[in-house]
């Protein structure tokens, strides 16, 4: 067991920990194979789309559209970071109609009950009339 704690620990220092955040892209940027500037391009990210991001150093690693990989640091605007979980936590909504029941809908970015998920027009608003 202990070989197997020291070999976990030993993975996640050499891979370098970095907390998961919410960003926005501030322009088109371009998704990448490999966190430099002359890594293969994979996708682009449009502009003001909301990504999850894990980021170390001048790069973020992301996914969009089921691609993963790298977009530059510098083209993300920080919208939420990790939080420590105290107290009794967030509740979980599956659905706008769960959402609605519990009347907290809509929910804002920012607000706990929002999910990128619930919000399909993409406009930081989830479960607003018409969705």
């Amino acid at each position: 067991m202990r070989t197997y704690v020291r070999m976990i620990a030993l993975a996640a220092a050499l891979m370098g920990i970095s907390e998961a955040a919410t960003a926005l892209t501030t322009a088109t940027a371009n998704l990448r194979r490999t966190p430099t500037n002359t890594g293969a391009v994979l996708g682009t990210v449009p502009q003001n789309t909301l990504v999850l991001v894990a980021c170390s150093g001048q790069w973020c690693r992301t996914t969009y559209k089921g691609t993963a990989g790298y977009v530059a640091r510098s083209l993300l605007k920080p919208v939420t970071g990790s939080a420590r979980l105290t107290g009794d936590g967030t509740v979980y909504y599956r659905t706008c109609v769960q959402m609605r029941a519990a009347g907290v809908a809509p929910a804002k970015l920012g607000e706990p009950a929002y999910r990128t998920a619930l919000d399909r027009n993409q406009n930081s608003i989830a479960c607003e009339r018409g969705e």
